[in-house]
């Protein structure tokens, strides 16, 4: 990163002859609450518009029950807990814990498939535990209290998604190959500013934004990087087809996709050269996009 951003930088107080800028965040894990997080997207001007879905009670539940636990019950011998759904019914959700021994050649001495249950009630939202020894209570009570956390706040995979979707719309362009610094076109600065200063408003959040100057060097790098960016669209294109990704996982990358093409017009005072190359890519993505469409059609 610091290699692109050594002459990116060099006229920072200039921000307005820039044609656009980069940006970079980071989030580690966190909890939110429902009102904080609407409060923050208020303060930092992306607005209520950008929350996520209310938090379902039965995600939070299969959230709260995801853990694994491994511990040595003498030597060479493992017990491994873990939480399987054993039944999932408009009234409730059953989710046992499991008891598998095993040796450190992987041979397994037991399975005892409920030493522990956890039941949520849809309606009321609560949970029933039970256990048939210490370690079990100990494992079951702790995803009971988990449930209590993940069903009253958002999780840093929700905030990672909102901020991906925020990204989304403002066209950005991936400047590393390893992802996570991109370019933003200088027409959605109030966006990016907004965003910056909502992720930086997170407990554990960070984000920063650099002024891309009017240069020829600047626009050459920009377009080089969005020529880069159209390849890799039409490969990921190519790939889901001929892969035979399953519809849903298809959609998404051809929704992506089509985002990519539409967003090239907002590139058109940034991009130099002979533009036959990205025309082509473009012609390219969008024929994949029907064709893949018809064939999900049929």
């Amino acid at each position: 990163m610091s290699a692109i951003l050594k002459d990116v930088v060099a006229v920072p107080s200039s921000k307005d002859n820039a044609i656009g800028f980069l940006t970079w965040n980071s989030l580690s894990s966190m909890l939110i609450t429902p009102d904080e997080l609407k409060q923050k997207l208020v303060d930092s001007g992306l607005g209520a518009g950008w929350m996520p879905k209310d938090i379902r009670s039965p995600d939070a539940f299969r959230r709260a029950t995801s853990e694994k636990f491994k511990r040595e019950v003498s030597p060479g011998v493992y017990e491994n807990y873990m939480f399987r759904e054993v039944a999932s019914t408009s009234t409730f959700v059953q989710r046992n814990l499991v008891c598998e021994t095993k040796d450190t050649k992987g041979r397994r001495l037991k399975y005892v498939p409920d030493v522990g249950a956890l039941v949520l009630d849809r309606k009321t939202e609560t949970v029933e535990t039970s256990y048939i020894s210490s370690m079990a209570q100990q494992l079951v009570n702790n995803a009971a209290l988990q449930f209590e956390i993940y069903r009253n706040n958002y999780g840093s995979t929700t905030l990672r998604t909102l901020i991906t979707s925020v990204l989304k719309s403002m066209s950005p362009t991936p400047v590393r190959p390893s992802g996570g610094v991109y370019f933003i076109p200088a027409q959605f600065e109030g966006n990016l500013d907004a965003l910056v200063q909502f992720v930086s408003s997170l407990e554990k959040g960070e984000a920063e934004k650099v002024p891309v100057m009017n240069t020829m060097d600047m626009k050459n790098m920009v377009t080089r990087k969005l020529l880069d960016h159209l390849r890799d669209t039409l490969a990921a294109c190519e790939n889901g087809i001929a892969n035979q990704l399953k519809k849903n996982e298809l959609k998404a990358i051809l929704e992506d996709a089509k985002a990519v093409v539409t967003n090239v017009k907002d590139y058109e005072a940034i991009v130099t050269g002979d533009l036959l190359e990205m025309k082509t890519y473009i012609a390219l993505i969008r024929e994949k996009i029907t064709d893949a469409l018809t064939n999900m059609a049929d």
